[in-house]
């Protein structure tokens, strides 16, 4: 069982609507957390088009229902599949990486997590995904991997990312990070869920 979650549905306009999300805490009452934010989520993807409104009312559902202390930070996308335009929420995320060209921008629009501030409003913010582009969202069990002292930081996930970004299959790409990873824990055992969500635009 663990915390973290994504989910991807294409709604009625043929948009994709993308998440990826982390609950506080971890075992039975992150993965229950988990999956009642996973379900209300989706009863909103078709009600609300804009990404700050879908972010603003699922907070305010899970606010009254989640205990102090408790919280989920997300990325939620919506991509214009014809022109790739994404527009975003990141509710305290790690920020996910867009690579172009081999440059890499950060999406950090959108505001604090889920079930934090009663009555908070997200802004969204807008970038463009152009045909080779590579989005790379995450969740903080990669950068936080640690051995000893030392982290796998966001640094290591950049440079992967970068060379691989033309690699054919994506799901080649996903087997470079976590072959990374696991090399730089050298047998240390992971301490958090891993998730990776990567998307390119041909």
């Amino acid at each position: 069982v663990g915390g973290d979650l994504y989910d991807f549905h294409v709604r009625s306009d043929g948009a994709l609507v993308f998440l990826l999300g982390d609950v506080s805490g971890k075992g039975m009452g992150a993965a229950l957390l988990m999956s009642s934010a996973l379900s209300s989520v989706r009863t909103l993807y078709e009600a609300c088009f804009d990404p700050a409104e879908l972010a603003t009312k699922l907070n305010a559902v899970m606010v009254r229902s989640v205990e102090p202390g408790r919280f989920l930070t997300l990325f939620l996308g919506v991509l214009d599949l014809a022109s790739g335009r994404l527009t975003f929420v990141n509710a305290g995320h790690n920020a996910p990486l867009l690579v172009h060209g081999g440059e890499v921008r950060r999406l950090e629009a959108g505001g604090v997590p889920i079930a934090v501030l009663p009555g908070f409003v997200y802004t969204a913010g807008q970038e463009q995904i152009d045909p080779g582009d590579v989005l790379c969202a995450f969740t903080d069990g990669i950068p936080e991997a640690q051995r000893g002292e030392d982290m796998f930081e966001e640094e290591r996930l950049i440079e992967v990312i970068v060379q691989g970004a033309k690699t054919p299959a994506l799901d080649d790409l996903t087997k470079r990070v976590l072959t990374r990873v696991g090399e730089f824990l050298a047998g240390e055992q992971r301490t958090d869920d891993i998730t990776l969500v990567l998307l390119r635009r041909d």
